[in-house]
């Protein structure tokens, strides 16, 4: 699966609000840095499930626009930012960092300006 098809796929597993091949995607020690907890990232797959839950309610029936930002690798891991652009009458812009294992996420850094 390359960086790209991962990105797309999260993204449709999460419209989808499929928990379990969402989670799946994502690798056992894997880190979500996200905006709206104080802690210093969701580490593994149980601080990670809670976090998915509730942005797959936050997501429900809005728009969503993926433009994958920039892909490199460091020859280990991938890197790929994708420029998200969720609409249902507003719009709020993200930038997701995904660092790509094996195809499986081992890192997400989710930024919203």
């Amino acid at each position: 699966m390359t960086g790209k098809d991962l990105v797309f796929r999260y993204f449709k597993l999460l419209s989808n609000k499929d928990i379990e091949n969402l989670l799946n995607l994502f690798t056992e020690d894997a880190v979500v840095y996200e905006p709206f907890s104080k802690s210093e990232g969701l580490r593994g797959k149980a601080s990670i499930e809670p976090f998915l839950r509730v942005a797959m309610m936050a997501t429900d029936a809005l728009d969503q626009n993926i433009v994958i930002e920039n892909e490199d690798s460091d020859g280990k891991m991938r890197k790929i930012t994708a420029l998200v652009t969720f609409k249902r009458g507003d719009k709020v812009r993200g930038r997701f960092t995904f660092h790509v294992d094996n195809s499986m996420i081992k890192i997400l850094n989710i930024q919203f300006p």
